[in-house]
Protein backbone atom coordinates (compact mmCIF):
# COMPACT_ATOMS: atom_id res chain seq x y z
CA UNK A 1 0.00 0.00 0.00
CA UNK A 2 1.45 3.77 -1.05
CA UNK A 3 2.05 6.46 1.41
CA UNK A 4 -0.80 7.67 0.55
CA UNK A 5 -3.51 4.83 0.83
CA UNK A 6 -1.92 4.22 4.52
CA UNK A 7 -2.76 7.49 5.57
CA UNK A 8 -6.46 7.42 4.70
CA UNK A 9 -6.90 4.25 6.14
CA UNK A 10 -5.63 4.89 9.09
CA UNK A 11 -7.72 8.42 9.60
CA UNK A 12 -10.71 6.46 8.66
CA UNK A 13 -9.90 4.35 11.46
CA UNK A 14 -10.08 6.56 13.86
CA UNK A 15 -12.93 8.98 12.65
CA UNK A 16 -15.46 5.64 11.28
CA UNK A 17 -15.69 3.07 13.73
CA UNK A 18 -17.52 1.28 11.96
CA UNK A 19 -14.99 0.89 9.33
CA UNK A 20 -12.45 -1.77 9.58
CA UNK A 21 -10.04 -2.24 7.67
CA UNK A 22 -6.71 -4.55 7.84
CA UNK A 23 -2.97 -3.66 7.14
CA UNK A 24 -2.12 -6.89 5.35
CA UNK A 25 1.82 -5.98 5.49
CA UNK A 26 3.00 -4.34 8.42
CA UNK A 27 4.81 -0.63 7.41
CA UNK A 28 8.60 -0.57 7.88
CA UNK A 29 11.01 1.68 9.11
CA UNK A 30 10.99 3.46 5.68
CA UNK A 31 7.16 3.32 5.51
CA UNK A 32 6.72 4.87 8.83
CA UNK A 33 9.52 7.61 7.85
CA UNK A 34 7.50 8.72 4.96
CA UNK A 35 4.12 8.29 6.72
CA UNK A 36 5.33 10.84 9.53
CA UNK A 37 6.92 13.11 6.79
CA UNK A 38 3.21 13.12 5.03
CA UNK A 39 1.37 13.15 8.34
CA UNK A 40 3.75 16.03 9.72
CA UNK A 41 3.00 17.86 6.51
CA UNK A 42 -0.96 18.40 7.10
CA UNK A 43 -0.91 18.27 10.88
CA UNK A 44 -2.30 14.67 11.65
CA UNK A 45 0.88 13.12 12.70
CA UNK A 46 -0.71 12.56 16.14
CA UNK A 47 -3.86 11.37 14.81
CA UNK A 48 -2.05 8.84 12.73
CA UNK A 49 0.06 7.91 16.18
CA UNK A 50 -3.18 6.86 17.92
CA UNK A 51 -3.98 4.60 15.01
CA UNK A 52 -0.78 3.17 14.55
CA UNK A 53 -0.41 2.62 18.69
CA UNK A 54 -3.92 0.91 18.60
CA UNK A 55 -2.50 -1.69 16.03
CA UNK A 56 0.28 -1.97 17.65
CA UNK A 57 2.61 -0.65 14.90
CA UNK A 58 4.82 1.08 16.88
CA UNK A 59 8.11 0.43 17.56
CA UNK A 60 11.35 1.42 18.75
CA UNK A 61 12.84 3.14 15.85
CA UNK A 62 13.10 7.31 14.83
CA UNK A 63 10.00 7.88 13.09
CA UNK A 64 7.93 5.93 15.79
CA UNK A 65 9.42 7.80 18.15
CA UNK A 66 7.97 10.83 16.45
CA UNK A 67 4.62 10.01 16.61
CA UNK A 68 4.42 9.48 20.12
CA UNK A 69 6.29 12.77 20.38
CA UNK A 70 3.41 14.36 18.31
CA UNK A 71 0.36 12.87 20.47
CA UNK A 72 1.99 13.79 23.03
CA UNK A 73 2.78 17.68 22.23
CA UNK A 74 -0.62 17.51 20.53
CA UNK A 75 -2.21 16.80 24.05
CA UNK A 76 -0.44 19.20 25.56
CA UNK A 77 -1.01 21.56 23.59
CA UNK A 78 -5.15 21.21 23.89
CA UNK A 79 -4.37 21.89 27.71
CA UNK A 80 -3.05 24.64 27.32
CA UNK A 81 -5.21 25.98 24.79
CA UNK A 82 -8.28 25.75 26.70
CA UNK A 83 -6.53 27.24 29.64
CA UNK A 84 -6.10 30.40 27.20
CA UNK A 85 -9.50 30.08 25.96
CA UNK A 86 -11.20 30.08 29.60
CA UNK A 87 -8.52 32.58 30.49
CA UNK A 88 -9.87 35.07 27.60
CA UNK A 89 -13.55 34.51 28.42
CA UNK A 90 -13.14 35.50 31.89
CA UNK A 91 -11.43 38.63 31.04
CA UNK A 92 -14.12 39.57 28.34
CA UNK A 93 -17.04 38.82 30.52
CA UNK A 94 -15.32 40.88 33.45
CA UNK A 95 -15.49 43.79 31.18
CA UNK A 96 -18.42 43.21 29.26
CA UNK A 97 -17.34 42.75 25.84
CA UNK A 98 -19.48 40.61 23.34
CA UNK A 99 -17.58 38.08 21.82
CA UNK A 100 -17.69 35.06 19.10
CA UNK A 101 -15.08 31.67 19.56
CA UNK A 102 -14.07 30.83 16.14
CA UNK A 103 -12.87 27.90 14.33
CA UNK A 104 -11.19 25.17 15.61
CA UNK A 105 -12.13 26.23 19.55
CA UNK A 106 -15.51 24.94 19.18
CA UNK A 107 -14.39 22.21 16.37
CA UNK A 108 -12.54 19.57 18.65
CA UNK A 109 -15.91 18.87 20.42
CA UNK A 110 -17.06 16.87 17.31
CA UNK A 111 -13.43 14.89 17.48
CA UNK A 112 -13.46 11.54 19.12
CA UNK A 113 -10.67 13.19 21.05
CA UNK A 114 -10.53 16.86 22.19
CA UNK A 115 -6.28 16.66 21.33
CA UNK A 116 -7.10 15.38 17.81
CA UNK A 117 -8.10 18.62 16.44
CA UNK A 118 -5.19 20.81 17.04
CA UNK A 119 -4.44 24.54 16.80
CA UNK A 120 -2.12 27.12 16.41
CA UNK A 121 -4.03 29.62 17.65
CA UNK A 122 -6.91 30.93 19.32
CA UNK A 123 -9.68 32.55 17.17
CA UNK A 124 -12.33 35.19 18.97
CA UNK A 125 -14.60 37.63 17.59
CA UNK A 126 -15.36 40.98 18.71
CA UNK A 127 -17.05 44.27 17.28
CA UNK A 128 -14.44 46.34 15.79
CA UNK A 129 -15.27 49.15 18.23
CA UNK A 130 -14.33 47.19 21.41
CA UNK A 131 -10.72 45.97 19.78
CA UNK A 132 -8.82 48.78 22.25
CA UNK A 133 -11.23 47.25 24.97
CA UNK A 134 -10.94 43.84 24.69
CA UNK A 135 -7.17 44.33 23.96
CA UNK A 136 -6.43 46.30 26.61
CA UNK A 137 -8.82 43.68 29.05
CA UNK A 138 -5.74 41.18 27.85
CA UNK A 139 -3.05 43.25 28.31
CA UNK A 140 -3.66 43.93 32.20
CA UNK A 141 -3.46 40.10 33.09
CA UNK A 142 -0.31 39.96 31.04
CA UNK A 143 -0.91 39.51 27.21
CA UNK A 144 1.43 41.06 24.93
CA UNK A 145 1.12 42.74 21.91
CA UNK A 146 2.22 45.28 19.18
CA UNK A 147 -1.14 46.76 18.43
CA UNK A 148 -0.73 46.42 14.94
CA UNK A 149 -4.10 45.68 12.67
CA UNK A 150 -3.60 43.00 10.14
CA UNK A 151 -6.67 42.73 6.95
CA UNK A 152 -9.31 40.94 9.60
CA UNK A 153 -7.53 40.64 13.00
CA UNK A 154 -4.48 41.81 15.76
CA UNK A 155 -2.07 39.22 17.37
CA UNK A 156 -2.05 39.16 21.36
CA UNK A 157 0.27 36.24 22.77
CA UNK A 158 -0.53 34.77 26.37
CA UNK A 159 2.16 34.59 29.61
CA UNK A 160 2.39 31.04 28.24
CA UNK A 161 3.11 32.06 24.68
CA UNK A 162 -0.29 31.04 23.14
CA UNK A 163 -1.05 33.23 19.78
CA UNK A 164 -4.39 35.28 19.61
CA UNK A 165 -6.09 36.05 17.00
CA UNK A 166 -8.37 38.69 18.12
CA UNK A 167 -11.03 39.89 15.37
CA UNK A 168 -12.59 42.69 14.07
CA UNK A 169 -14.23 40.82 11.22
CA UNK A 170 -13.66 37.55 9.57
CA UNK A 171 -14.15 38.55 5.70
CA UNK A 172 -11.39 36.96 3.59
CA UNK A 173 -10.72 40.38 1.35
CA UNK A 174 -12.71 37.93 -1.37
CA UNK A 175 -15.48 39.91 -2.63
CA UNK A 176 -18.32 36.78 -3.23
CA UNK A 177 -18.01 35.83 -0.28
CA UNK A 178 -17.05 39.03 1.91
CA UNK A 179 -20.50 40.40 2.39
CA UNK A 180 -22.64 37.65 3.83
CA UNK A 181 -19.14 37.00 6.42
CA UNK A 182 -19.62 40.47 7.20
CA UNK A 183 -22.99 39.56 8.75
CA UNK A 184 -21.46 37.40 10.98
CA UNK A 185 -23.28 39.05 14.22
CA UNK A 186 -26.52 38.55 12.63
CA UNK A 187 -25.95 34.65 12.71
CA UNK A 188 -25.17 35.01 16.50
CA UNK A 189 -26.75 33.90 19.60
CA UNK A 190 -26.06 34.93 23.22
CA UNK A 191 -25.15 31.25 25.41
CA UNK A 192 -27.64 30.12 27.31
CA UNK A 193 -29.60 33.65 27.18
CA UNK A 194 -26.81 35.13 29.64
CA UNK A 195 -23.33 36.84 29.61
CA UNK A 196 -21.77 37.91 26.94
CA UNK A 197 -20.23 34.82 24.66
CA UNK A 198 -22.09 34.43 20.94
CA UNK A 199 -22.30 31.76 19.59
CA UNK A 200 -23.00 31.23 15.68
CA UNK A 201 -25.83 28.97 14.45
CA UNK A 202 -24.26 25.76 13.11
CA UNK A 203 -25.35 26.34 9.85
CA UNK A 204 -23.42 29.50 9.29
CA UNK A 205 -20.64 28.39 11.14
CA UNK A 206 -20.03 25.19 8.78
CA UNK A 207 -20.45 28.31 5.83
CA UNK A 208 -17.96 30.04 7.54
CA UNK A 209 -15.59 26.63 7.57
CA UNK A 210 -16.40 26.67 3.55
CA UNK A 211 -15.63 29.83 3.00
CA UNK A 212 -12.86 29.79 4.44
CA UNK A 213 -11.46 26.62 2.99
CA UNK A 214 -12.36 28.45 -0.72
CA UNK A 215 -9.89 31.04 0.46
CA UNK A 216 -7.49 28.47 1.77
CA UNK A 217 -7.46 26.63 -1.81
CA UNK A 218 -7.14 29.43 -3.57
CA UNK A 219 -3.89 30.63 -1.56
CA UNK A 220 -2.48 27.54 -2.84
CA UNK A 221 -3.65 25.16 -1.09
CA UNK A 222 -5.37 24.08 2.84
CA UNK A 223 -4.06 20.70 3.96
CA UNK A 224 -6.35 17.39 4.63
CA UNK A 225 -7.55 18.78 8.04
CA UNK A 226 -10.54 21.34 6.86
CA UNK A 227 -11.62 17.73 4.84
CA UNK A 228 -11.56 15.73 8.29
CA UNK A 229 -13.47 19.10 9.77
CA UNK A 230 -16.27 18.68 7.49
CA UNK A 231 -16.61 15.06 7.98
CA UNK A 232 -16.85 15.38 11.60
CA UNK A 233 -19.53 18.39 11.52
CA UNK A 234 -21.22 16.48 8.96
CA UNK A 235 -21.89 13.65 10.79
CA UNK A 236 -21.69 14.94 14.34
CA UNK A 237 -23.16 18.85 14.43
CA UNK A 238 -26.23 17.62 12.68
CA UNK A 239 -26.78 20.82 10.43
CA UNK A 240 -29.20 21.81 8.37
CA UNK A 241 -27.64 20.83 5.08
CA UNK A 242 -30.36 22.91 2.66
CA UNK A 243 -29.51 26.46 4.83
CA UNK A 244 -25.52 26.03 4.42
CA UNK A 245 -26.20 25.37 0.58
CA UNK A 246 -28.41 28.50 0.64
CA UNK A 247 -25.55 30.80 2.07
CA UNK A 248 -23.35 28.92 -0.13
CA UNK A 249 -25.37 29.67 -3.31
CA UNK A 250 -25.58 33.45 -2.31
CA UNK A 251 -21.61 33.49 -2.49
CA UNK A 252 -21.04 31.37 -5.61
CA UNK A 253 -19.30 28.31 -3.29
CA UNK A 254 -22.19 25.92 -3.65
CA UNK A 255 -20.46 23.92 -6.75
CA UNK A 256 -17.35 24.20 -4.78
CA UNK A 257 -19.12 22.76 -1.10
CA UNK A 258 -20.50 19.91 -3.37
CA UNK A 259 -16.50 19.33 -4.47
CA UNK A 260 -15.32 19.06 -1.04
CA UNK A 261 -17.87 17.14 0.19
CA UNK A 262 -17.11 14.87 -2.56
CA UNK A 263 -13.73 14.61 -2.00
CA UNK A 264 -14.98 13.92 1.94
CA UNK A 265 -16.81 10.94 1.03
CA UNK A 266 -13.80 9.50 -0.88
CA UNK A 267 -12.06 9.57 2.18
CA UNK A 268 -14.22 8.43 4.54
CA UNK A 269 -17.42 7.06 2.81
CA UNK A 270 -15.84 4.62 0.92
CA UNK A 271 -16.98 6.22 -2.62
CA UNK A 272 -15.17 6.28 -5.65
CA UNK A 273 -13.10 9.18 -6.91
CA UNK A 274 -14.43 11.25 -9.79
CA UNK A 275 -12.23 12.42 -12.22
CA UNK A 276 -12.77 16.15 -10.29
CA UNK A 277 -12.39 14.50 -6.64
CA UNK A 278 -9.28 13.29 -7.85
CA UNK A 279 -7.64 16.10 -9.37
CA UNK A 280 -8.84 18.14 -5.66
CA UNK A 281 -6.82 15.71 -3.90
CA UNK A 282 -3.71 15.28 -5.54
CA UNK A 283 -4.00 19.69 -5.39
CA UNK A 284 -4.24 19.39 -1.71
CA UNK A 285 -1.65 16.67 -0.93
CA UNK A 286 0.85 18.75 -3.01
CA UNK A 287 0.46 21.32 -0.82
CA UNK A 288 0.39 20.91 2.56
CA UNK A 289 -1.23 22.87 5.59
CA UNK A 290 -1.18 25.81 3.71
CA UNK A 291 -0.42 24.73 0.52
CA UNK A 292 2.59 26.38 -1.45
CA UNK A 293 3.52 29.94 -2.23
CA UNK A 294 4.11 28.27 -6.23
CA UNK A 295 0.29 27.10 -6.10
CA UNK A 296 -0.65 30.66 -4.74
CA UNK A 297 1.02 32.34 -7.49
CA UNK A 298 -0.70 30.39 -10.33
CA UNK A 299 -4.11 30.07 -9.11
CA UNK A 300 -3.69 34.01 -8.35
CA UNK A 301 -2.72 34.81 -11.57
CA UNK A 302 -5.57 32.67 -13.54
CA UNK A 303 -8.00 34.61 -11.11
CA UNK A 304 -6.81 37.74 -11.74
CA UNK A 305 -6.69 37.22 -15.48
CA UNK A 306 -2.78 37.30 -16.39
CA UNK A 307 0.83 38.31 -15.50
CA UNK A 308 0.24 41.75 -15.48
CA UNK A 309 -3.09 42.04 -13.19
CA UNK A 310 -1.39 39.91 -11.08
CA UNK A 311 1.67 42.33 -10.20
CA UNK A 312 -0.99 45.02 -9.93
CA UNK A 313 -3.26 43.18 -7.65
CA UNK A 314 -0.21 43.05 -5.41
CA UNK A 315 1.08 46.63 -5.81
CA UNK A 316 -2.29 48.06 -5.02
CA UNK A 317 -4.23 46.90 -2.49
CA UNK A 318 -8.18 48.38 -3.22
CA UNK A 319 -9.84 50.54 -0.44
CA UNK A 320 -12.35 48.02 1.23
CA UNK A 321 -9.45 45.91 2.29
CA UNK A 322 -6.79 48.84 3.11
CA UNK A 323 -9.23 50.47 5.60
CA UNK A 324 -9.12 47.28 7.53
CA UNK A 325 -5.50 47.85 7.78
CA UNK A 326 -5.57 51.55 8.47
CA UNK A 327 -9.23 52.41 10.05
CA UNK A 328 -8.59 56.22 9.58
CA UNK A 329 -9.75 56.19 6.07
CA UNK A 330 -12.96 55.65 7.02
CA UNK A 331 -13.17 58.84 8.09
CA UNK A 332 -10.58 60.36 5.67
CA UNK A 333 -10.92 58.41 2.30
CA UNK A 334 -8.67 60.94 1.09
CA UNK A 335 -5.78 59.31 2.88
CA UNK A 336 -6.10 56.59 0.52
CA UNK A 337 -3.44 57.18 -1.93
CA UNK A 338 -0.67 57.88 1.40
CA UNK A 339 -1.83 54.42 3.40
CA UNK A 340 -1.29 52.97 -0.32
CA UNK A 341 2.69 54.50 0.16
CA UNK A 342 2.69 53.35 3.96
CA UNK A 343 1.88 49.85 3.16
CA UNK A 344 4.58 49.45 0.30
CA UNK A 345 7.36 51.11 3.23
CA UNK A 346 5.80 48.18 5.81
CA UNK A 347 6.65 46.00 3.16
CA UNK A 348 10.29 46.50 3.29
CA UNK A 349 10.75 46.98 6.78
CA UNK A 350 9.12 43.64 7.57
CA UNK A 351 11.76 42.37 5.20
CA UNK A 352 9.39 40.55 2.84
CA UNK A 353 11.43 42.05 -0.12
CA UNK A 354 12.42 38.77 -1.11
CA UNK A 355 9.13 36.83 -0.70
CA UNK A 356 7.65 39.55 -3.10
CA UNK A 357 10.56 38.59 -5.65
CA UNK A 358 10.45 35.56 -5.31
CA UNK A 359 6.49 35.57 -6.18
CA UNK A 360 7.14 37.78 -9.23
CA UNK A 361 9.97 35.67 -10.37
CA UNK A 362 7.04 32.59 -10.27
CA UNK A 363 4.74 34.92 -12.21
CA UNK A 364 7.09 35.70 -14.61
CA UNK A 365 7.75 31.50 -15.72
CA UNK A 366 4.42 30.71 -15.47
CA UNK A 367 3.48 29.29 -18.63
CA UNK A 368 0.50 29.41 -20.67
CA UNK A 369 -0.56 25.96 -20.53
CA UNK A 370 -0.07 26.10 -16.61
CA UNK A 371 -2.26 28.86 -16.81
CA UNK A 372 -5.21 27.30 -18.82
CA UNK A 373 -4.87 23.84 -17.07
CA UNK A 374 -5.28 26.01 -14.01
CA UNK A 375 -8.56 28.06 -15.15
CA UNK A 376 -10.07 24.89 -16.17
CA UNK A 377 -8.99 23.31 -13.10
CA UNK A 378 -10.79 26.29 -10.84
CA UNK A 379 -14.24 26.34 -13.11
CA UNK A 380 -14.32 22.59 -12.35
CA UNK A 381 -13.89 23.29 -8.60
CA UNK A 382 -16.12 25.81 -8.40
CA UNK A 383 -13.74 28.65 -8.25
CA UNK A 384 -13.95 31.09 -10.88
Amino acid sequence: MNTEGLLFLLLRSEFCSDVKEAITVPPSEDDLKALYTLSKMHDVAHIISNALQKRGLLGKDEASKKFSNAQLVSIYRCEQLKYTFNEICSAFEKEKIPYIPLKGLLLRQYYPEEWMRTSCDIDVLVHDEDMKRASNALVEIGYKTDNKRHFHDMSLYSPNGIHLELHFNIKENMGNIDGLLSEVWEFSRRERGEGFRYDLTKEFFVFHHIAHMSYHFVSGGCGIRPFIDLFVMKRNMGYDDIAVRSYCRQCGIEKFYENVLSVVNVWFGGETHSPISQKIEDYILKGGVYGTLENRVLVAQTRQGGKLKYILSRLFMPYGALKNYYPILNKHKWLFPFMQVGRWIRFFIKGSFKRGLKEIKLNQNIEKEQAESTTAFLNEVGLL
